[in-house]
């Protein structure tokens, strides 16, 4: 299989829709207009635990991407280890594409992409995108049109809590893409969508999704198998192509990192 597959096999799953990683483009979401923390968002800080935090960070979000947050959360990051470059202050309002940390409840129209307990009071540190972009209703059609092709596909296997998922089309545009194109060519075993630690209950669509069939070979019991799926994966291109490809004992872990907007990518990469 090739990269150029990807847009055949979609097209295959829902008549024309077309996504085709040939008419990459790099436009981003469009932007947003800066959003300001204010102080209402930090209650008297208590300390985190920075080790899971910084895991997240390393994990969730693209070298490029910071968070933003007051100069008391910052500080309380920063003394439990959190690396201060990955930090910026919010005093003077968010730029459109980054994330920002408050401490108890998220600002009106946030979306909230990761949350942390904190010791002593019972409060919560959140890491929200505080102007997300929402799929247009073309958009959302087409996520809805996948994700149904996908369940109809006698080639996919999904069951409970990841079949709920498609059902629901809670799934990145960009991850239910790739979906949809590798079982368009040879079938997939979809055992779950494993939310990174922090983002149990959060209102992102799934980024990651555990593969444990390619076709009717076992991955990663079958070798070859396993193999070919991650040449294929290997061989795709932005905004298709996965940021983290694992293998483990229960299948092939397939990872997006947070953009606020994956659709208006998609979108981007077939006109």
């Amino acid at each position: 299989m090739r990269g150029s597959l990807l847009g055949l096999g979609l097209a295959a799953l829902v008549g024309g829709a077309g996504l085709v990683p040939a008419a990459l483009g790099s436009a981003d979401p469009p932007a947003a207009d800066p959003v300001t923390a204010t102080s209402s968002s930090v209650t008297s800080p208590s300390p985190v635990d920075g080790g899971p935090v910084t895991a997240w960070l390393d994990a969730a979000l693209p070298g490029t991407t910071d968070v933003a947050a007051p100069a008391a959360v910052r500080r309380e990051l920063t003394d439990a280890g959190v690396p201060a470059d990955r930090l910026r202050p919010a005093e003077d309002g968010v730029p459109a594409g980054t994330l920002l940390a408050v401490v108890g409840t998220a600002p009106p129209r946030a979306r909230v992409v990761a949350g942390f307990d904190r010791y002593g009071d019972g409060s919560r540190l959140l890491v929200v995108d505080p102007a997300p972009a929402e799929p247009t209703a073309e958009e959302l059609d087409r996520l809805r049109s996948l994700a149904g092709a996908l369940l109809a596909n006698p080639t996919t296997r999904a069951d409970g809590a990841a079949a709920t998922v498609l059902q629901d089309a809670t799934v990145d545009a960009r991850l239910l893409a790739l979906l949809a194109a590798v079982t368009a060519s040879d079938g997939v075993g979809i055992a779950a969508f494993p939310a990174l630690p922090g983002e149990e209950g959060s209102a992102s669509p799934a980024r990651r999704v555990l593969l444990d069939a390619m076709g009717d070979a076992p991955v990663p019991g079958d070798p070859a198998a396993t193999e070919r799926l991650r040449s294929w994966l290997a061989a795709q291109l932005p905004p298709y192509a996965p940021d983290d490809v694992e293998v483990t004992d229960a299948g092939v872990l397939v990872s997006f990192r947070y953009v606020s907007g994956p659709d208006a990518l998609v979108s981007g990469a077939t006109r």
